[in-house]
């Protein structure tokens, strides 16, 4: 890559960083084409995007992506395996769909996850443009190039440095406050100053109103971790007992009305001292 190239590229990304806060490593959304274009070239992805955007990268492929390579065929088997080695960006959808619909739906209007977006087709791109804030990538030949920033973009950062050195609102409401005299005595207009109070506690109230609210709905009976608690055990139903034969009531009831039968008392065995002298008493 030549030299003033690289410069150029460089200060694009800064320029996506300072205005856009892109952090590094930079998060690289791959289509379809653009993979295939690369195994065409037999460019390694790995180290050529990290050379362009002069930082460190992350490839990243989405399902609706990968779904695209796998139907194309024994064509595009090559990409389909290349693409497993990219990391995956989750999609909303369940079933695979159109791919500009998918990436489309991710970067939306505003590219809110900071994506570079690496695409071989125009309308893609062009579409991309018109979204303030998105790198694109794309392959010419045997050269991997990263467009100059979209006159979107150039407006928004254009916009974003006028605020960080004009006045903001609340700053020129309050200079509005103070009086110079002709003497060059500053002095305050407490009918200003007053509404601007004023605004001020209406704005803490507001908020408090909302913080009130937001702990009456996490303040309350606190009930326990289900996991924590033991399941109630359900009682099994007990079986009757089966209804005694009649001829089993009649002796039940004989027994209970018969007298309870003594029990005799065994004998304790005699010991060996005491069978000895009742030996000795009848020989005598």
């Amino acid at each position: 890559m030549r030299l003033k190239r690289h410069k150029d590229y460089k200060r694009y990304m800064n320029m996506y960083c300072q205005s856009f806060s892109f952090r590094k490593p930079y998060q690289v959304l791959v289509d379809a084409d653009f993979i295939e274009a690369a195994l065409q070239q037999r460019m390694d992805l790995r180290t050529y995007i990290p050379k362009v955007l002069c930082d460190a990268s992350k490839q990243m492929v989405t399902p609706c992506t990968m779904a695209l390579l796998k139907s194309r065929g024994e064509d595009s088997s090559g990409a389909f395996l290349v693409s497993k080695r990219f990391e995956k960006r989750r999609c909303k959808h369940q079933v695979a769909v159109d791919e500009s619909i998918c990436l489309s739906e991710i970067i939306s209007t505003s590219n809110p996850h900071n994506y570079v977006v690496a695409s071989q087709s125009k309308k893609l791109r062009s579409r991309f443009g018109q979204v303030p804030g998105v790198p694109l990538l794309y392959i010419n030949r045997a050269n991997l190039i990263l467009e100059p920033p979209s006159e979107a973009s150039m407006s928004k950062c254009k916009r974003i440095e006028s605020e960080k050195t004009h006045a903001s609102t609340k700053e020129l409401q309050t200079l509005k406050a103070f009086k110079i005299s002709g003497q060059g005595k500053v002095s305050l207009d407490s009918k200003l100053v007053k509404k601007l109070e004023e605004k001020k506690e209406l704005k803490k109230e507001k908020r408090e109103i909302k913080k009130a609210k937001l702990l009456k709905k996490r303040m309350g009976p606190k009930e326990p971790n289900p996991l924590s608690v033991k399941k109630k055990k359900q009682k099994e139903p007990t079986a009757p007992a089966p209804a005694p034969a009649p001829k089993q009531k009649a002796e039940s009831e004989n027994a209970e009305d018969a007298p309870e039968k003594k029990k005799r008392k065994r004998r304790k065995p005699k010991s060996a001292s005491s069978a000895a002298i009742s030996a000795g008493n009848e020989s005598s």
